[in-house]
């Protein structure tokens, strides 16, 4: 904080009015502020306000000096003063300093704080017999607790949360108006006289226990094997023994998830060390007070069911998120597997009215409270890259990420079909939204619809523009054009670089951004994803690409990969050595017809479906569960210590291609030889990482972007930054914004934003 003191002030007391803006709300900032201000003697108030946190201190000349000089010491760990206001004022006639009653004056600017963990002193309370807390499973203060999952408006305050239906006892009155107390103004306080409740039911929707007693029939059901939905923090979660084959499969059976991981919640660090090899980076993002999934590397003798991470040489591993868990996996003495309570491809359930009876029969047990869940929202995902915490779902704890984009004109953008979330800016502050999901099925294209809602009457967005992406399919895209709002449509590939460049804060630069994904629509109408794009903030040239190739049957080629790598093959050798494969008995042959039929097989130039295709080939993988699977299955069985690598050829043009049929006919080659599968897939992820550093390395100075979801691909990602060392550039890695999908409508909020600006300039000229 950065204050230059009035030196001629001489008056024995004076007053000043300061404003905080960042991450204030939600965090025990205000009692922070007044047992400081207590502490000097000093008299006025603090208060929440839609601009930030308002503090009018007045005192003795030199005492309210240092209260400014060392405010920032005595706030919370969690604050982020981003931008800071003080003013000289008249003094007034205040006998003490108190915490005010919050103002609405403007549109809201101040961030909405996240979710927060349950702390180590919270959790001390439960567990200890004596404490009048002992049990309590909505014990919390102003360390921890919900915030974003229960504000139905801020400023941040108990009367506009689903807290308000609890009407605080004497003793917990008492302790959120001592400023001595951790409780101080815990706009979630509560005890087992005042607070929440909670009970369990059967499949049938029929009572069966309520408080201590429904967490021990919930442990009974989970040691016998049984699914225990239980209502947290976000929404409902399903629950298995963790270590019970029989239970996870039967959990995969009635959620229709068969093939992706499933995140493992354990009590403590310790017993993390059982199942996975933590570094030390891994071990404090698990202890942080966002608490999510963190992805760690596996132990060989690790005792959890091998259909909770099938194939996979990583885990995903939280803490207990809340009081709630902490109590049942104590009890349980057990690791759980943690997932969402909703079918594949399906959006959280988190009210109860939504509890339809065919609905009810996914869990054998109901672990349910009455503490209502104003936003959904799922669990975050990280995992540990090169060096960094990269995000590969932004949800609890760590949404709503604040953004550093500066528009006048207020834009909500719309993300785009997979892994969507909403970016917005109200025309005071940028941020990105949590997670919410596949818009492949119409419950989560109608959650989409109250998430944007949401947003806005939260953020106190009326008029805006809307931004989307250019794929005339996307949901997004189409209700966009719906809306009888301006739509400004931004590249798919655009956008992913341009959120790495606000990850990096080269937003004013140009670089050259390498934007690796799945599928993204294309200037040229066809399907993108392995890109080498010139770019600014407000427009880009695709100087390269990965050299196109069919896709047989379309979309049917994600889910099976095989027919990918029959294209690939048939492009790079001929259909006589595609017909060898043996991939798919009987159908090898009448697919590579469809490779002359670009209605049947589009043309595309993706790294993701490239993935696909060689995973194919290497482990003879024929059909996946999801999207992504077969890459991820490829870098687990990568052997890091094969130093050689598969050669791409280079085709000068406007613009260069990266032609991988050399790499297809050296895989097929040691295929036919019997190499090692863990071999061949560490040589193509190297040879992918020289190829990407040679096409970079012409672009020397200027700094590389990573963008896509190619790039959670950690053996991809460390190679490549391994390779971009040598050259000798700058490389923006991925981090807090997701580089896949789930980050688009940051870029595209970037991308909007700029050209705004950049037309606003053109017309003050």
């Amino acid at each position: 904080m950065n204050r230059q003191p009035n030196k001629l002030c001489t008056a024995t007391v004076v007053a000043m009015t300061l404003t905080l803006n960042g991450r204030v709300q939600g965090i025990g900032l205000r009692p922070a502020v007044a047992r400081w201000a207590k502490q000097l003697g000093l008299t006025g108030y603090v208060t929440n306000t839609n601009r930030g946190v308002e503090v009018f201190i007045q005192g003795p000349n030199d005492q309210v000096f240092q209260f400014v000089d060392e405010l920032v010491e005595h706030l919370p760990e969690d604050a982020s003063i981003e931008k800071y206001e003080q003013t000289r004022e008249e003094v007034r006639v205040f006998s003490d300093f108190t915490i005010a009653e919050s103002n609405h004056d403007v549109p809201l600017a101040t961030q909405v704080p996240p979710d927060i963990g349950v702390c180590e002193d919270c959790l001390a309370e439960i567990q200890d017999p004596n404490n009048r807390r002992s049990n309590y499973p909505f014990t919390s203060c102003t360390n921890c607790g919900p915030r974003y999952s229960i504000i139905q408006a801020m400023p941040y305050e108990r009367a506009s949360t689903s807290m308000v239906e609890f009407p605080l006892c004497r003793a917990c009155q008492e302790e959120y108006e001592s400023t001595e107390n951790r409780r101080f103004h815990a706009q979630t306080n509560a005890c087992p006289n005042c607070g929440p409740r909670i009970w369990c039911t059967d499949a049938n929707g029929r009572f069966v226990a309520h408080q201590q007693e429904a967490i021990t029939a919930a442990t009974v059901a989970l040691r016998q094997g049984e699914i225990v939905a239980l209502r947290g923090l976000g929404g409902y979660q399903l629950l298995v023994d963790a270590t019970n084959e029989s239970a996870v499969k039967q959990l995969r059976q009635r959620k229709h998830r068969y093939g992706k991981p499933l995140a493992v919640m354990v009590a403590s660090l310790e017993a993390a060390e059982q199942y996975a090899l933590l570094r030390d980076s891994e071990r404090a993002t698990l202890s942080s007070r966002a608490t999510p999934i963190v992805l760690c590397p596996t132990r060989g003798d690790s005792p959890l069911a091998p259909c909770v991470h099938p194939g996979l040489n990583t885990i995903g591993l939280m803490l207990p998120t809340t009081p709630l868990h902490a109590l049942l996996i104590q009890q349980c003495r057990f690791p759980l597997v943690v997932t969402s309570a909703n079918r594949e491809g399906e959006p959280i359930i988190y009210q109860q009215k939504n509890l339809q009876p065919d609905w009810r029969s996914i869990a054998d047990l109901w672990l349910e409270h009455n503490r209502e869940i104003e936003r959904p929202i799922d669990d975050s995902v990280v995992r540990w890259i090169a060096g960094r915490s990269v995000t590969i779902r932004l949800a609890r704890g760590l949404a709503p990420l604040p953004l550093n984009i500066n528009s006048d004109i207020p834009l909500f953008a719309l993300g785009g079909h997979q892994k969507t979330a909403l970016a917005l800016n109200n025309g005071y502050q940028s941020l990105l939204g949590p997670h919410i999901g596949d818009l492949s099925s119409l419950p989560t294209c109608e959650r989409y619809q109250e998430q944007f809602q949401s947003l806005k009457r939260l953020y106190d967005v009326s008029e805006y523009q809307l931004v989307c992406d250019q794929h005339p399919e996307y949901f997004t895209s189409q209700w966009a054009e719906r809306q009888s709002v301006p739509v400004e449509k931004v590249q798919h590939h655009h956008a992913h670089i341009v959120a790495g460049m606000l990850e990096h804060n080269w937003l004013g630069r140009q670089v050259l951004g390498v934007a690796f994904d799945g599928t993204g629509w294309g200037d040229d109408h066809s399907i993108w994803g392995g890109e080498f794009l010139l770019s600014t903030s407000t427009s880009y040239n695709r100087v390269a690409h990965l050299r196109p190739f069919r896709l047989p049957g379309g979309d049917r080629a994600v889910r099976e990969p095989w027919r990918v790598a029959v294209s690939l093959v048939t492009q790079a050798i001929g259909k006589e050595s595609a017909s060898r494969l043996q991939l798919e008995m009987g159908q090898t042959k009448s697919l590579t017809s469809l490779l002359s039929s670009a209605h049947l097989s589009p043309l595309t130039s993706s790294a993701g479906r490239l993935f696909d295709g060689v995973a194919a080939l290497v482990m003879g993988i024929k059909q996946v569960e999801f999207e992504g699977q077969a890459a991820m299955l490829l870098e687990a069985i990568s052997d890091y210590s094969e130093p050689g690598c598969y050669e791409f050829l280079f085709h000068s043009g406007t613009p260069m291609q990266l032609d991988w049929r050399p790499l297809i006919e050296q895989i097929v080659h040691d295929r036919e030889a019997g190499l090692s599968p863990g071999v061949m897939a560490m040589r193509f992820h190297r040879g992918l990482a020289r190829a990407i550093a040679r096409i970079c390395r012409q672009y020397t100075p200027l700094p590389v972007v990573l963008g896509g979801g190619v790039f959670q691909n950690r053996c991809l990602v460390e190679l490549v930054q391994e390779e971009m060392e040598q050259n000798g550039q700058p490389c923006g890695l991925p981090g807090v914004i997701p580089s896949s999908d789930g980050g688009l409508a940051a870029g595209q909020l970037a991308v909007a934003a700029a050209r705004a600006s950049k037309i606003g300039a053109a017309r003050c000229v």
